[in-house]
């Protein structure tokens, strides 16, 4: 029942803290993420490097008439996420301000959401990890609707809802078709990546649907449009899993599901160049988009596309160095992109603007902030030496030897991201003081909360083989066909 603890904690915890008073559910939900985070992390120190295949694994029939099973795993590609998802929880609920209204709702929808993600990268049978998908969107809409900010955050909601409500209803139809069509009975994920349905044209049409649903959560070029929407109206603290998990997810379905279900998507043309193609198509434009931001917190939502396009790229590389690299750059998008998004929101709380060009010569004012910003941001260009440049070498790398031409137009995202995010640093944090006065300097608690994902930018930077040690199970369902 280790595996369950994990989502199942989280989850009986949210039931129990939204019926509490306010001034103890924070401290209520710090409790129980850090017991799952000590749940997760003791079972990532428990991991067997070398092992092909899941480990830990739970399994009991759930509908036997179907062959549904509650199946629950980890292997070298999930163990890293469920982790990274485990303190980012701790995080989120530790950046609640206990004054929020409602905060015992807010950080019940939280662990709420934090479960579902959870169960996606631990569930081995299709139906449970279409379960838990469902599962993890219903707290997130809430969120957007209730908790959201900005003008129009229902519209948020709506948005993000009808968009994941397309992507579930085909996912829906992938899930069917994958156990109609192989005749085999069985939603077991390891099975199923050993019998690929037979018909060129029905594996094209499942790739599709799956396609589809990975590539909106992901979320990949042209299918973001909910993006910069959903991330200005979330909260900070709901942002830190929201922008640092959830698009993981979509990620690793299309790892765990789509690669190794449906090798060879070919109809008309060959469809695993097609996604690459968008890949970088979501590289150059993200980070585009991100030069003409004014407003921060709208710049780093853009740079998250851009950041994922590396993921994807990775992904379907289909070698070693590829898919590793988009399993490493899973686990750094979620280390970074949560801290920038903190630190615009501390900077927005201390001068009253998210606005770049209204801001100037804060270091002076605020030093602890500026010296801690600039580890973030160098990190998210992609500096030798912090936890970013590993992960996107390596995608870049396995994107060369299956498309060098890709590849070069990827790397020019590499380019592009000094662009953007010095230009956000260097324009808010130095020249001659100009715009509102900030109010005063981070916090120590604020220091500590960020402190964590900190270490983490150097630890994996410089020693990445921590990670890329366990992620042998990457070849385990023939991911390099």
């Amino acid at each position: 029942m280790t595996l369950t603890s994990i989502w199942l904690l989280p989850l009986i915890g949210a039931v129990l803290i939204a019926f509490m008073p306010p001034r103890f559910a924070k401290w209520m939900g710090v409790l129980v993420a850090l017991v799952s985070l000590g749940i997760a992390a003791g079972v990532a120190l428990a991991f067997a490097p070398g092992f092909h295949g899941y480990q830990f694994t739970e399994q009991v029939p759930w509908i036997p008439q179907l062959h549904v099973f509650y199946h629950l795993g980890v292997d070298g590609i999930s163990i890293w996420l469920v982790l990274l998802n485990a303190l980012l929880t701790v995080i989120a609920v530790l950046a609640t301000p206990v004054t929020m209204k409602n905060v015992n709702r807010f950080i019940g929808l939280l662990l709420a959401m934090s479960a579902g993600m959870a169960g996606v990268f631990l569930a081995v049978d299709l139906v449970l990890f279409y379960v838990f998908w469902e599962a993890m969107l219903i707290p997130a809409y809430f969120l957007l609707w209730l908790f959201g900010e900005g003008e129009r955050p229902a519209r948020a909601a709506i948005k993000f809802v009808l968009y994941t409500l397309a992507g579930s209803l085909l996912m829906l139809v992938g899930v069917i078709g994958e156990y109609v069509f192989t005749g085999q009975q069985t939603f077991d994920l390891a099975k199923l990546a050993t019998i690929p349905v037979s018909s060129a044209s029905i594996q094209f049409g499942l790739f599709f649907v799956f396609a589809i649903a990975f590539a909106i959560k992901v979320p990949l070029f042209p299918f973001h449009a909910w993006l910069p929407d959903a991330y200005m109206a979330a909260p900070t603290p709901m942002l830190v899993i929201f922008a640092g998990v959830m698009g993981k997810t979509g990620a690793y379905g299309m790892l765990r599901i789509l690669v190794p279900l449906f090798p060879n998507p070919v109809l008309w043309w060959d469809w695993r160049w097609v996604i690459p193609a968008l890949a970088v198509a979501a590289i150059i434009w993200g980070a585009l988009m991100a030069i003409a931001q004014r407003d921060m917190k709208l710049l780093v939502a853009y740079s998250s596309v851009s950041h994922m396009g590396f993921i994807v790229l990775g992904i379907f590389a289909y070698n070693v160095q590829g898919q590793q690299g988009a399993i490493l750059q899973m686990v750094n998008h979620g280390i970074i992109i949560p801290a920038l998004f903190l630190f615009v929101a501390w900077i927005a709380d201390r001068t009253g603007t998210r606005d770049r060009s209204a801001l100037a010569g804060l270091a002076p004012r605020m030093p602890v902030l500026a010296g801690v910003f600039t580890i973030v941001v160098l990190a998210a260009l992609g500096l030798p030496g912090l936890n970013s440049f590993v992960g996107e070498f390596m995608t870049l790398l396995g994107a060369w030897e299956r498309a060098p031409v890709l590849a070069v137009i990827g790397a020019v995202g590499l380019v592009l991201a000094p662009v953007y995010m010095l230009r956000m640093f260097q324009g808010a944090m130095h020249g001659e003081p100009a715009g509102p006065r900030p109010s005063g300097d981070i916090y120590a608690g604020q220091l500590a909360l960020v402190s964590p994902l900190i270490i983490l930018m150097f630890a994996i930077g410089l020693y990445p083989y921590v990670l890329t040690q366990l992620m042998t199970s990457v070849a385990q369902v023939g991911l390099y066909r």
